[in-house]
This record gives structure tokens, C-alpha cells and sequence, in this order.
């Protein structure tokens, strides 16, 4: 063991003085600091000087400590009896001093800084073309030094002639090198490699020769029951070839011609793999391995018959839709099984590939070879529906906005925030008896939500009262207008009491059996709606669930079940015919639903995602339009709603019962009509999810809820419970099934709806949406989105049985259709949805039109 002495005599001679002074205590060592805390290297072999002090507990130096140094980790670095360390390796060590029971430690990191990148292996080779080289191509990587660096990136890249390499990036070993293999191309003569890794290059060189040589190692797909007519190639033959098997054994039913042609018909599915021969009339001989996939036989599908991608393309082998007869219509949708919230667009490539003897006399779309766009132009609505879906689509933006800070809510205030439902347990009769025989105030003070401090949501000061005046009322609603909106723009009585009317008659009955009615925190029966300014303009109305909380948890609350209302949304029941529309009628409801279950996700297990929490608020708006047209005359509950179910086309298509169907059908169409769709998020500014969502939760309700019988409320009540699991997981709870089946049986409804042919087992029923949504655009221009429902990408006409080519980009649970058309020549076509390459991704369903 090597000990460090400090040759200090006064100090000692100072040691024995204080000896005999009567200090007989000698210091007890307490810590040993090491100087410097800390080094970096960057070379082997270069050295760190470290010096250590042994102190007492007061931080005094102990005279003639003695310590032993030592590395934790000798590869890194080794240290002497004097405390200079000597770098052997990259990495970390620890070097400590150690004195007695007591030790102290620095840190020295390696990092090895790349010097020089050499080649050592793999230049200046030969081989055949399309073959691999004899050695692979080799660098090393090392420091100023000269000792070989582990762990370098290094990039092979091809710089000449083609070819393929294998990996694109290495890591350097042990030794600092990093190889890849090396494939030529086919281009006879000189090609070039390069290794790349950060500034420095190294070029490789191989001289490809131009041998007899077999190209392709894989055959196109086979299909069982399908002629089959393949021709293998080889290159730099001279004169006549013949073509023989020289190892395995071809699949059955199929033979190699010696003109190097494989034909005839598979019997059976699986994957083979053999090898050929050629020999030239030089004599000149060459072989290759040969892999044939065989897929099953063509589908063979009834009209209305439905076929996915689990069960027609496991292998790799897509969909293959028969010729059959001439008129054969066939319609395939992809989907994208994902229930993310958040926007990633999933580039997928859809490739058709037509099989038979005879090219098909049809020609695919304009849009078909090859082109990829993210939207359509977007449709132009009739001008009632127009204005009306742009204010629905602003007011959806707020509405995320407002249930993203609902949570922000629920996380920092608690779930016993919320005020106390002081009607629980009350019957819906007693309720509006006593409602009735009570009147609200004729002015009420409220706190108006603030959107530009809606960071400030909940924390003093809270924002300051604002007046509001009666307008009328009824036994479910009591409608205010901000009072001094109301000297300048003020709401007409009228148009209060049509909302009132309205809501009564249709709205409070689907408020309480499709979502459990809402909660009473103030005890006074009703929701209060203020009509006020800080509903921003192009916005319809909203909900702000911080309004039900107690006031000494947030003081900006105001105590109450309360909706915002935009004067503009009320204005438009009594304008002019060319600019009337009825939105406040249905919002209305729209905006209670909201009341009721945000009340009670807030007090149970959670809120649902945005995509769900407003698909069931635009359930609630169309069951009470529906209702409405019961009511009035018109298309009963439960019943489908066609192209019928308008008001006669020689007039205006809309009515103030059916409007709230009108705007759900339309921003429906817009949202698969305009492009890239989702049921969970927006894909661009011209709609929003909302169409989408609605069209989800209608499918629920009709294939799950039995909607045709007028019992699909137990379904969205339980959905909106408390006790039902917040997102997917509650959907998968009260239907029984997986959100990946859903989506699919959902596809498929949207497949056959309105097409003519039988409905699958889940199919919308209350519903004709191809007719339904047929005059919500303007008849007198092409604003109408290509084709009808449900709008494929195909367009108005489906595409010829023949080769084509489409990029399509589907966004979380986006769905894309396309339509086939068959005119009886050759034998069918592949369709195949590919992401990079793989399937896996997107799903294939496929149903039979005619």
C-alpha cells in the first residue's frame, strides 16, 4: 500500500508544542475532499492530476493524513500513489481517496473524441451484378490517439450504380469499426459505397460484372383458382435462354416453362420457395432462389355480403374482388383504428392491380393515378344551413376549450367542489308543479365568464356582476339578457318564447329520458339562460361548469345551472326569410345536455373526451328535432328519414322542427364529404369532428340502442351516467363490445346505407343518409361533394376494374371509401391499403353492392 506523506516539519514541531501545552485531543478525521470535483478527457493514455485534503468535522485540515488512492473502474481510467490519473478508456469512473474509515471521491468522464475514420476492409472488390460483394465494407473509427472508439454512428450509404446496402447505420464495436453488406446494382462497371460519420468519408469501390445472372427473387402473388402467367428475367444472356428448376419443388398446379414462364392454376394457399436455372446458348449458366406467395381464391360475396382484412389478406394477401358480371359494384372502405385525440395524419397508399388475360376496356378515374390531396373543395350548404353550421363549428372550437379547463376544474378544486343536487330524488311532475307556481326574479347578478382570463378560472379577483333582465320563462328555463345588452340589442319576447315553447314541448322530455335530467344547485327548478355579450361573436351558446361549484371553492362561480346565449342565435327566429334560420331551438338542448352531464362526469369517474361528450349533446339536439316532426306531422321517431322527410322542394327545405336534423345531416356530409375525416379530432378549418361524432353516436344508438323501437335513450343514459368509465371504456360498457369492432361494424354500415342492398346485422335504421343529405347543397352549382354518401374517393362514378394508384391520408378513426366497378373483362383486382409498407395499420373492409 502507497501512503502520501507531507514532509512538514514545523507542522509536526507545531503537533508536539500544542502536545505540550495540554491539548492532548488529536483531531478526528471527518471527510476527505478530493480536488478537482470533476474532469473530462478525451484522449487514452493523457493524464488528470488529483490532490486530496483530510479534514475534521469543522473543515480544518488534518496535518500528515495519510490516503490511498484507488479508480472504481480501472478501463476507464487507472490512478498512482500520488493521485495522477492515467485515461485507459471511454466511460466514468469514480477516483477516491481514502483515510482510515473515512473517503472522498471525484468524477473523471472519458468521452473519446472521433480523430480519423479509416477503411479497413471491403475496397476495391468484384462480383457479379445484383450480387453481394465477397467482403463486407469496413471502417474503423479512433481518437487523436490512435485507440479504436465503440459506439460511433456510421452511415452507409450507396453513391453509385445503384444497389441496396444492409443496415444504413451501424454502431462501432469494440474494435471502433462498423461494417454492412453490400448489394450491387444492375448497371455493369464501377459502383461506389460511401461511410459517413460526422465530418469524415470513406468511398468503396466495386466493379460489377455483367454475367448471365437471374434479377427478380420474388414472383407477384398467386391466387387459388385464378390463371396464372408469370415470366422470370434474367440478363446479359447470349442468344436463346431455356429455363429449368434446379432446386425444390413448385407449388401444385403450377409449372416452369423452359421459356422461364410460370403458369398454370394453385390449388392451395402458402408461401414457396424455389430455385431456377438458366443457361444461355454460351453456355453460360445462372440460378436464383424464387419465393411465390399463393392467397386464397377471389371473394365470393352476395350483394350485401361483407369481407375484412382479417380474414382475406393474413399473409399479405389484400382483398381480391372478382370480375364476374359486367355491372359488379363493389365498395371498399380503410379505416384507421385509432381513437387518439390528437391530429397525426397516416399517409396510406391504396394500390389496385388488375389480374386477366384481357385488359379491361374501362378506365379508371382522374383521380386515380397517383394523386394524393389532403381536402376536396369544400361543398357550399344552402343559405340556411350555412351560416348555421359555421356559428356550430366556432361554438365546437369554444366548447373543447371550455371541457379542457372542466378538467384543469376537476383536478385542482376536487370532485367535492360541486354544490349539492338539492333535486335529486324529486319526480320530473312535483318539479314543474312547483316551477310553475314559482317566479324566477325579474333580474338577476351574474358573474359573466371571461374568456380572456380564463387562466385566471376560479382565483380571485373573480370578475365583476353584471345585471341581467327577465324575459320569460317557463317550467324548465328562465331566459335573461344582460342588461345593458338589452338597451342596445335587445332579444325579442317572441323569440324567447319559441325557445321556451320549443324546449317544453321536445327538449326537457329528451333531456330527462336520454341523459337522466339535470341537476337543481340553486333549488329553483330550472336552468337560467343569460343572453349576453361575452358569447363572442359567431358563437351560438355555452356552458361553463365552474358555474356549479360553491362559491368559497371557486369565486367565480355563480351558483347555478346556467347557459350563455349569443342575442345574433335568438335574432335569427324572427329575421327576414332569406337570413331566418331556427339553431337556437335545437342548441338549446344541445347546451342542456351539456348542463346535466358535465354536472354528473364532474361527480363520478370523469369527463368524456371532447369527441364524445359533444356527439351525445348533438344526439340531444336531433331526438328533439325528431320529436318535433313527430309532433308536427311529419317523419315519426324510430322511423327513417329520406329525401321525403322535407317540406315539399318547391319551397325552402327547412322548418324550425326539422332544423336541428338539417345541421347534424349537414356537418355530417361536410366532414366525410370534404376529405380526410375522424370521429376524435379536427382535420381541418372547413369542419369540425362534430359531423362525424353525431354520425358515431346515431350508429349507437340504432345498431346498439334500438332506435327503430324508440328504446335507444337507456343506451346514452347510461353513457352519460356517473358511474359509467369516462372515453372509450364507457362506450365499450354499455354496448358489450370492443371500440376496434365498433368502428368496423360502423364502416360497414356506412358501406350499405341507401346503396340498395341488405343491411348488415348493425345498420343504421333510422336513417337513409344517401337520401337524406341529397338536398342540403345548393342544386343550382357543383357544390355538391363528389358522389353522394358516403362520398368516396372514388367520386360520383366508381373506378373500372384496372390498375390505379392513390395516396390517402386518414387521420384517428378516419375513414376513407372507395367504389369498384366491374365490366366483366378478365379476372378481378387486388386492393391493397399499405402504410410504408405495412399493413398492419389501417383496416380493409369490403362489401358487396350488386
Amino acid at each position: 500500500m502507497t501512503r502520501f506523506r507531507p514532509a512538514s516539519v514545523a507542522a509536526a514541531a507545531v503537533a508536539l508544542v500544542a502536545t505540550a501545552c495540554g491539548d492532548a485531543t488529536a483531531p478526528v478525521p471527518s471527510r476527505v475532499l478530493v480536488t478537482p470535483a470533476s474532469a473530462l478527457a478525451g484522449i487514452v493514455g493523457t493524464t488528470v492530476q488529483f490532490s486530496a485534503q483530510v479534514q475534521d468535522a469543522r473543515g480544518a485540515a488534518i496535518p500528515g493524513a495519510e490516503v490511498v488512492w484507488s479508480s472504481t473502474r480501472a478501463g476507464v481510467a487507472t490512478v498512482s500513489a500520488t493521485g495522477l490519473a492515467t485515461v485507459a478508456g471511454p466511460g466514468t469512473t469514480a477516483i477516491r481517496a481514502t483515510h482510515e474509515a473515512v473517503s472522498g471521491a471525484a468524477s473523471l468522464v472519458v468521452e473519446l473524441r472521433p480523430a480519423a475514420m479509416s477503411k479497413v476492409a471491403g475496397d476495391s472488390l468484384s462480383a457479379r451484378i445484383l450480387s453481394v460483394v465477397p467482403e463486407d465494407p469496413a471502417v474503423r473509427v479512433v481518437d487523436a490517439g490512435g485507440t479504436p472508439i465503440p459506439g460511433v454512428a456510421v452511415g452507409f450509404q450507396i453513391a453509385d450504380g445503384g444497389g441496396t446496402v444492409s443496415p444504413r447505420q451501424a454502431l462501432t464495436n469494440a474494435q471502433g469499426e462498423a461494417s454492412a453488406r453490400w448489394t450491387l446494382g444492375e448497371a455493369p462497371g464501377v459502383q461506389r459505397l460511401q461511410a459517413v460519420s460526422g465530418n469524415f468519408r470513406a468511398e468503396f469501390v466495386a466493379t460489377a460484372t455483367a454475367n448471365l445472372v437471374v434479377v427478380d427473387s420474388r414472383l407477384p402473388r398467386a391466387r387459388v383458382g385464378v390463371p396464372y402467367r408469370e415470366a422470370l428475367e434474367a440478363r446479359y444472356a447470349e442468344g436463346p435462354v431455356e429455363w429449368f428448376l434446379s432446386g425444390g419443388a413448385l407449388p401444385r398446379g403450377l409449372v416452369l416453362e423452359t421459356i422461364g414462364v410460370v403458369s398454370g392454376k394453385a390449388v392451395e394457399e402458402g408461401e414457396s420457395t424455389f430455385v431456377v436455372s438458366v443457361r444461355d446458348s454460351a453456355g453460360s449458366q445462372a440460378s436464383g432462389e424464387v419465393r411465390l406467395l399463393r392467397c386464397g381464391a377471389p371473394l365470393q360475396l352476395a350483394p350485401g355480403a361483407t369481407a375484412s382484412d382479417r380474414s382475406v389478406a393474413t399473409g399479405g394477401c389484400p382483398p381480391f374482388l372478382p370480375a364476374g358480371d359486367a355491372g359488379s359494384l363493389y365498395r371498399v372502405a380503410v379505416v384507421r383504428p385509432s381513437f387518439a385525440t390528437n391530429l397525426t395524419y397516416l399517409p396510406v397508399a391504396v394500390t389496385v392491380r388488375e389480374s386477366g388475360d384481357e385488359a379491361s376496356s374501362a378506365t379508371p378515374g382522374p383521380t386515380a393515378a397517383g394523386e394524393s390531396r389532403r381536402f376536396r373543395q369544400a361543398a357550399e350548404l344552402r343559405p340556411g344551413l350555412a351560416e348555421a353550421v359555421r356559428t356550430a363549428d366556432a361554438t365546437s372550437r369554444l366548447h373543447e376549450r371550455l371541457l379542457a379547463q372542466a378538467r384543469e376544474l376537476r383536478r385542482r378544486l376536487g370532485r367535492d367542489a360541486l354544490l349539492p343536487d338539492l333535486g335529486a330524488g324529486r319526480t320530473a311532475d312535483r318539479g314543474a308543479a312547483r316551477t310553475q307556481r314559482t317566479t324566477p326574479p325579474g333580474r338577476i347578478s351574474i358573474r359573466p365568464y371571461d374568456s380572456e382570463r380564463a387562466d385566471e378560472q376560479c382565483q380571485h379577483p373573480a370578475p365583476n356582476s353584471a345585471p341581467a333582465l327577465l324575459l320569460d320563462y317557463n317550467a324548465h328555463l328562465a331566459i335573461y339578457q344582460d342588461s345593458t345588452q338589452r338597451s342596445t340589442d335587445p332579444v325579442e319576447t317572441a323569440a324567447a318564447r319559441q325557445v321556451l315553447d320549443y324546449y317544453e314541448a321536445y327538449g326537457a322530455e329528451t333531456i330527462a329520458e336520454y341523459f337522466g335530467g339535470v341537476s337543481d344547485v340553486d333549488d329553483n327548478g330550472r336552468v337560467n339562460v343569460v343572453v349576453s355579450p361575452v358569447v363572442g361573436d359567431g358563437v351560438a351558446a355555452f356552458v361553463w361548469s365552474g358555474d356549479m361549484t360553491a362559491q368559497d371553492r371557486c369565486p367565480w362561480s355563480n351558483e347555478m345551472e346556467l347557459v350563455y346565449f349569443n342575442s345574433g342565435t335568438f335574432h335569427a327566429l324572427s329575421s327576414a326569410p332569406d337570413a331566418r334560420h331556427y339553431q337556437a331551438l335545437s342548441t338549446m338542448v344541445h347546451e342542456v345536455k351539456h348542463v346535466s352531464s358535465l354536472y354528473k362526469r364532474w361527480r363520478g369517474s370523469g369527463f368524456h373526451p371532447s369527441w364524445i361528450e359533444e356527439g351525445g349533446a348533438e344526439i340531444a339536439a336531433e331526438v328533439s328535432s325528431r320529436k318535433a316532426l313527430e309532433a308536427t306531422g311529419g317523419v315519426a321517431v324510430g322511423a327513417t328519414f329520406t329525401r321525403d322527410s322535407y317540406p315539399p322542394r318547391s319551397g325552402s327545405i327547412t322548418s324550425p322542427e326539422n332544423y336541428g336534423v338539417l345541421v347534424r345531416l349537414a356537418r355530417m356530409s361536410l366532414s366525410y364529404g370534404g376529405g380526410p375525416n375522424s370521429l376524435t379530432t379536427n382535420p381541418g378549418d372547413h369542419h369540425t369532428y362534430y359531423g362525424t361524432s353525431w354520425h358515431f353516436h346515431r350508429f349507437l344508438g340504432d345498431a346498439y340502442g334500438g332506435a327503430a323501437q324508440k328504446a335507444e335513450a337507456r343506451l346514452f343514459a347510461e353513457l352519460n351516467d356517473s358511474l359509467a368509465p369516462p372515453g372509450t371504456r364507457g362506450i365499450e360498457q354499455v354496448t358489450g363490445t370492443r371500440m376496434a369492432v365498433l368502428l368496423e361494424e360502423y364502416a360497414t354500415a356506412m358501406l350499405f346505407n341507401g346503396a340498395g342492398a341488405p343491411s348488415p346485422l348493425r345498420a343504421f335504421q333510422t336513417y337513409d343518409f344517401r337520401s337524406a343529405t341529397y338536398d342540403l347543397f345548393r342544386p343550382e352549382s357543383r357544390a355538391r361533394p363528389d358522389g353522394l354518401y358516403p362520398w368516396p374517393v372514388t367520386g360520383p362514378s366508381p373506378w373500372a376494374f384496372a390498375d390505379a394508384a392513390r395516396e390517402q391520408e386518414l387521420a384517428p378513426a378516419g375513414i376513407a371509401f372507395f367504389d369498384f366497378q366491374s365490366d366483366g373483362a378478365g379476372h378481378g383486382i387486388e386492393v391493397e391499403a399499405t402504410v410504408s409498407g405495412a399493413a398492419s395499420s389501417v383496416r380493409v373492409l369490403v362489401g358487396r353492392i350488386r
